[in-house]
């Protein structure tokens, strides 16, 4: 099974180069190496250029639609990778929010009929009221 090879990222031209040049230095890759590797880059471009020349004006086209829709792709991956927005909760839901967990708290503990009569207040007098009734029925 092959081996699978790690890759760099994208790097600046600057950065290779001195990559190239530690590499070279260190005996790791010999200029040779690096002058047959620059020869067969720019032979493959070559190849592509003419391939692309011969395929003629539908080849363009077609060429930028893909191009467009690469670049759509990169946008919607770009917005897919930020983290999501922190939704902002008014002073008034987070007090809603704690006035309904400490009112569910004191209705717990207390029996169907008590918390029936604990609703009953709580659709007259409030929150408050309910939570202060069911802790004096609490046994």
């Amino acid at each position: 099974m092959a081996r699978r090879r790690k890759t760099i990222g994208a790097i600046s031209a600057e950065q290779a180069h001195q990559a190239l040049t530690f590499l070279v230095h260190k005996g790791k890759v010999t200029a040779k190496q690096v002058e047959k590797a620059l020869e067969h880059r720019e032979r493959l471009i070559r190849e592509i250029q003419e391939r692309m020349a011969a395929l003629g004006a539908d080849a363009a086209r077609s060429g930028n639609r893909l191009r467009k829709s690469a670049v759509a792709g990169l946008r919607s991956a770009e917005k897919a990778s930020r983290p999501a927005r922190k939704r902002v909760v008014s002073a008034a839901t987070k007090a809603a929010r704690k006035a309904q967990g400490k009112y569910m708290s004191a209705v717990r503990q207390l029996s169907k009929d008590a918390r029936k009569q604990i609703k009953e207040i709580r659709a007259k007098s409030g929150v408050k009221a309910a939570i202060a009734a069911a802790k004096r029925m609490v046994p």
